[in-house]
């Protein structure tokens, strides 16, 4: 479209059609009400937006025409936009600027008053709307929707051109995502939310009937069940949470959901991702109402399974067109996080595996024994490459061991010698250990928690290695072996369970015990009314270390004292208006800071004591006592001198302190002269 035909065009401008709705819509007053503030009155009208719309020589030109303008008597429309059906192109004409634009007819800015509400219907003739409709071929049409319409048809296909390469690229790689195996669906409902099982029961049924959702069946329970109790199904020996049929009016679960497939061209591997949803109702007894599943974004993996692409299904590009494409924009800022935490489809594993790093190694059995689990599956994956002799702890069915190593971010060679030959030397425990372990299916916590257990040979049963690597952890167990008994140490601290203590409070009196240098006799160790020992003894504790305190303090204070008499030669002045006075001991720095409120208490003390600055206190003569500024100097220079609360001091004290200031670097210069006299004589 050629810019000078365009405006050479026929002007279009205000009818007395328009002029008479104008007229004839004087509007409504409205009032605004807002928390903080007057309220606010505007008028708000039927029409805020009018259409004026001729074709020549081929091209539609629309006339964008304001209220606003139109009742201050304005004739000329605010913009006029050209469309070319024929070159596929659109241009606007700013009139009151005089410059074009090239944004699209709901992104214009428009001048409009107070009170529009965006949605408001703009207004145009019958042969207008006809005209627009026929031009563009847009059916029945409202003329904004049909412009708009056209206008972002003309986009899509700009970018589709301009983004031809990217979009092929894409589209190979999604081209060689094979389909969903038959199973997944099957699988999402009875395996990848089987940690999501429920019992619903009638509360008050005498016969304790409750319906499972995993398997659907109904089943007596052995128990007295209770409101989201833990438990498991008779029938189908699930974990389950008890629920009472009308504790709630529904039930909705959602998970992320993965699976991970080879791409038929060979270029390597894709991690699909799904968002999955159940939803259960009172209204329909429980049963599934609702299962949806559908696929949010796609993570292309190397032969490593090393994230090398990332894909969205969205809009693409702002075209209108929805599809798979590169990362959108989350708003998030410069960088945005590839969440891929997910449940992993396992049933094509072993075979995926097969030619790969993983070939002997049978990662589906960490699945197989471990449903539901919530995973990184592209970094389990790829760890488990790096660390091969992993095959040996799953083929011995340690999978809750494996799992830990697989998704861990330290080094596991703290409680694992990869080097040794014997797999119970290698976990660092004897051969009848191993075999504990492997009925308990032992976790990487509890296998630390054994270890430190065979440091102090201290022997330990299954329920208590469970117990300790629970409540306790490797880190500090080393604090209850060291004095014995873990039989005692284990029923007592199932004891303070039950009592909804924590088993952080009981290492806080073992430490102070210790801290006591107490005897751990067996009342010290279980007193039977543990709260009120663990406050007595952290009450004593805190005496002590009070007493420590006073006595380091008391110390520091000597050393203080001992350089006062060189202080106070430099730095204790007074006059009439102004007395400087040194502290003497620890309790002046936290009077000051009390009576001053600042923070000259702290560790300025210390620093003093260094020798890295000098504190003084300004006194004004007449009130000796009463805090007015601190100052800290270090040598004739004033670091800090401050008011009650920081403040600036007044005038009057700046000028006191220029003069001292002066006063102190000649005492100083007199100090270092009798110093060099001293050292020639």
């Amino acid at each position: 479209m050629n810019k000078k035909e365009l405006l050479s065009m026929k002007k279009l401008t205000v009818t007395k059609q328009m002029m008479e709705l104008v007229r004839d819509d004087p509007g409504k007053v409205k009032k605004a009400v807002f928390t903080y503030g007057h309220p606010k009155y505007y008028n708000t009208y039927e029409r805020y937006i009018y259409y004026r719309a001729i074709v020549e020589n081929g091209i539609l030109k629309l006339a964008v025409f304001l209220r606003r303008w139109m009742a201050a008597g304005e004739i000329n429309p605010q913009y006029e936009i050209y469309l070319s059906k024929d070159e596929r192109q659109h241009l606007t004409w700013d009139v009151r600027c005089k410059k074009w634009r090239t944004a699209r007819i709901n992104y214009l800015n428009y001048d409009i008053d107070d009170g529009y509400v965006y949605g408001n219907k703009p207004w145009a003739s019958e042969e207008t709307k006809k005209l627009v409709n026929v031009y563009l071929e847009s059916g029945n049409l409202e003329v904004k929707e049909a412009v708009l319409n056209f206008q972002d048809e003309i986009g899509k296909e700009k970018l589709k051109k301009k983004y031809k390469s990217e979009l092929e690229e894409i589209d190979a790689v999604m081209n060689a995502v094979p389909e969903l195996p038959k199973d997944f669906d099957d699988w999402v409902l009875n395996s990848a939310f089987i940690d999501k099982t429920y019992l619903l029961y009638h509360c008050g049924d005498k016969e304790n009937t409750a319906y499972c959702t995993h398997c659907g069946s109904a089943v007596h329970l052995k128990i007295r069940p209770s409101h989201n109790q833990k438990g498991k199904c008779p029938k189908c020996r699930t974990k389950a949470v008890l629920k009472s049929w009308k504790k709630q009016k529904y039930l909705v679960d959602e998970k992320k959901v993965g699976i991970i497939q080879k791409l038929t061209d060979g270029s390597g591997y894709i991690l699909r991702r799904f968002n999955s949803r159940l939803r259960r109702t009172l209204e329909s007894d429980w049963q599934l109402e609702e299962a949806g599943c559908w696929e949010i974004n796609r993570f292309k993996l190397n032969s490593g399974f090393v994230e090398t692409d990332y894909f969205e299904y969205g809009e693409y590009r702002t075209t209108g067109i929805h599809r798979w494409c590169h990362e959108l924009n989350h708003g998030y800022g410069y960088y945005y996080y590839h969440d891929n935490n997910c449940v992993l489809y396992p049933r094509n594993l072993k075979r995926l595996r097969k030619g790969t790093e993983l070939n002997y190694i049978p990662i589906e059995e960490l699945w197989k024994h471990n449903p539901g689990r919530v995973c990184e599956a592209p970094t389990t994956l790829r760890k488990m490459t790096q660390i091969p002799k992993i095959e040996y702890l799953i083929k011995a069915g340690l999978y809750r061991l494996a799992w830990d190593i697989a998704e861990s971010y330290h080094c596991d060679e703290k409680y694992i010698d990869w080097q040794q030959r014997k797999p119970w030397n290698a976990l660092k425990i004897t051969k009848d250990q191993m075999k504990m372990c492997i009925r308990m299916d032992i976790t990487a916590r509890q296998l630390e928690v054994l270890q430190v257990a065979n440091e102090y040979r201290v022997t330990l049963s299954p329920d208590q290695i469970t117990l300790f690597a629970t409540e306790i952890g490797a880190d500090q167990i080393g604090e209850v072996f060291q004095y014995g008994h873990p039989g005692k140490f284990s029923r007592y601290i199932n004891r303070l369970r039950e009592e909804k203590i924590r088993s952080l409070d009981y290492m806080d009196y073992l430490e102070d015990i210790r801290f006591m240098h107490m005897e751990p006799t067996e009342d010290v160790l279980f007193p039977r009314n543990f709260q009120q020992a663990h406050q007595r003894l952290a009450l004593q504790r805190q005496e002590r270390e009070n007493e420590i305190k006073k006595m380091e303090i008391a110390e520091k204070d000597k050393i203080l004292q001992a350089m006062l008499p060189e202080l106070t030669d430099i730095y204790e002045m007074e006059d009439k208006q102004f007395k400087v006075i040194l502290p003497t001991c620890k309790e002046d720095f936290n009077r000051e800071g009390r009576e001053n409120h600042n923070c000259v208490g702290g560790s300025y003390f210390d620093k003093m004591l260094r020798g890295q600055s000098c504190v003084m206190f300004l006194r004004r003569a007449a009130e000796p006592e009463k805090a007015f500024c601190t100052v800290e100097m270090e040598g004739d220079k004033i670091l800090q001198c401050r008011a009650v609360r920081n403040s600036e001091p007044p005038e009057d004290a700046k000028e006191f302190m220029e003069h001292f200031r002066i006063e102190v670097a000649k005492r100083i210069s007199r100090k270092k002269q009798q110093v060099r006299l001293l050292v020639t004589a």
